[in-house]
């Protein structure tokens, strides 16, 4: 008797994944030929090419035909509006049953080319009735009055340009005497700045004169008598402006007495002469 030899475990596992993997290729080689064999050619599998041309109505073989020869791929709609055809047959869409889409397509491929009744241009007698009280509404001057209108819009305004113009004209005249008047102004300005700010130095030099020695001008008794030395001059300043007001008076009322005065020897000169 042969000695019994043990095989390993690996080994055992790879045969026999090797003996299955075999016998599943046979079963379906062998199902594959007989489905193969069960198969019959069918006929309509048959080139489009191999048509009874005797059997075909002529209006299916030119349709055959035009279906064949169409290779652009687009839509039917999209191809008949390449070819300025009506792109549908029938409606799609309440869209196409609408009255403006129904003009556009009459004046688009005309009469014959939309199918389209072109009564449909024409306004119903509610919408004729809508447009004429929109156009009384809207528009209510004739033609003549807006025109009238217009003209004496454009009158006006040429009027106010011209008299805008003479404006402007008549204030260059006075452009020099309003210059030499602003530079008086600005020289009047800086002349009393200059006097203020000597006046100024003034008065701080009178303060230090008055204490005898150097004082800080934020000390508070510099502060202080400078204060009073400000309000005997404002008082000065007043007084003289004071004075010079009744100067100038007083030289008006000695015009006018020497005017009236003048009147009067005028008439009793007269007199005695008579």
């Amino acid at each position: 008797m042969l000695p019994f030899r043990r095989l390993p475990s690996t080994t055992v596992g790879q045969c026999f994944i090797l003996f299955r993997s075999f016998t599943g290729g046979i079963t379906q080689w062998a199902k594959k030929a007989e489905q193969l064999e069960s198969e019959e050619p069918a006929a309509e599998e048959l080139p489009v090419t191999f048509v009874d041309d005797d059997a075909e109505s002529t209006e299916a073989r030119e349709a055959r035909i035009a279906a064949l020869r169409n290779k652009s791929r687009l839509l039917p709609q999209h191809r008949n509006m390449l070819h300025g055809v009506l792109p549908y047959e029938q409606s799609q869409s309440w869209i196409h049953d609408t009255v403006k889409y129904k003009r556009m397509m009459l004046g688009r491929y005309g009469i014959d080319g939309s199918k389209v009744d072109p009564r449909v241009c024409f306004p119903t007698k509610k919408e004729a009735y809508e447009r004429a009280e929109y156009e009384r509404v809207a528009f209510p001057f004739s033609l003549k009055q807006m025109m009238d209108a217009n003209e004496s819009e454009r009158k006006a305004r040429k009027a106010q340009i011209e008299a805008r113009e003479a404006e402007v004209a008549r204030k260059l005249e006075k452009l020099d005497q309003w210059t030499a008047d602003l530079n008086a102004r600005i020289a009047k300005k800086e002349a009393e700045a200059r006097a203020a700010k000597e006046r100024k130095d003034r008065l701080v030099e009178e303060v230090r004169r008055h204490f005898g020695f150097k004082v800080d001008p934020r000390d508070e008794r510099f502060q202080e008598m400078l204060a009073l030395k400000e309000r005997e001059d404002r008082k000065k300043v007043k007084e003289a402006k004071r004075k010079e007001k009744e100067e100038k008076m007083m030289e008006k009322l000695q015009k006018k007495t020497a005017q009236l005065e003048a009147d009067i020897e005028v008439p009793s000169g007269e007199k005695t002469k008579q």
